[in-house]
């Protein structure tokens, strides 16, 4: 089996191997999403409509001045709306759906402005800023635009209108590739060994294991 990854496969692993076997290699049971989960897809849809020509519902209504500033930086470059950016193990670019794509990621918001690069992500659920999914936008954005020397990532909490915001430096990238290739590693390791223990915790109670896994609290 060629395994794939993305920030949110990672995720998955790093807080329980043992679904991530279930759901992603076994694939026997399926994440059917939270209505949490469901509120952010509505609220990601109605901004990449709203991006793309549409106007705001009453529910993401609130959220119009944040599609201004958008609008208003994508004045001065290069706008794209939900950008599929995937890389191969060789790490070049390749296409989402083809055989050989290893590594995907999926970026609400790109800004190409010259040699800067400007990636939101948008957050509908509590604070709690987790940078490594930015060093993956950011590495991937090097390899797909050799001409941008500078990636800024801003995560986006919609709750209340808050951001986390980190730069980085196309000389710097190969720390963060180290990262990614050290924790995407382990799960190739488990793979290998056939190690998959479960790690209980209090996620468990949305898990789409816990009605049949003997390790959920």
């Amino acid at each position: 089996m060629r395994l794939s990854h993305a920030y949110s496969s990672i995720k998955l692993f790093e807080n329980c191997p043992l679904r991530y076997y279930r759901q992603r290699i076994k694939k026997e049971v399926a994440d059917e999403g939270s209505d949490a989960t469901k509120y952010g897809e509505r609220i990601h849809a109605f901004l990449e409509a709203r991006l793309k020509g549409s106007a705001l519902n009453a529910e993401a209504a609130q959220y119009e001045p944040l599609c201004q500033g958008v609008e208003r930086l994508a004045q001065r470059g290069e706008l794209h709306i939900e950008k599929e950016l995937v890389l191969t193990d060789n790490l070049t670019p390749t296409g989402w759906w083809e055989p050989d794509a290893w590594l995907r990621s999926k970026l609400d918001i790109l800004v190409i402005v010259g040699a800067d690069a400007v990636v939101m992500d948008w957050k509908t659920g509590k604070r709690n800023p987790d940078f490594f999914q930015m060093q993956i936008f950011a590495a991937q954005v090097f390899k797909h635009y050799p001409e941008v020397q500078r990636v800024k990532t801003v995560l986006v909490w919609l709750k209340d209108m808050k951001k986390d915001e980190e730069t980085y430096n196309r000389i710097d990238i190969n720390g963060c590739w180290a990262e990614i290739m050290t924790r995407i590693q382990r799960i190739h390791d488990a793979y290998e060994h056939g190690n998959w223990p479960a790690r209980p915790s209090g996620l468990c109670r949305f898990c789409p294991c816990r009605h049949d896994c003997d390790y959920a609290t």
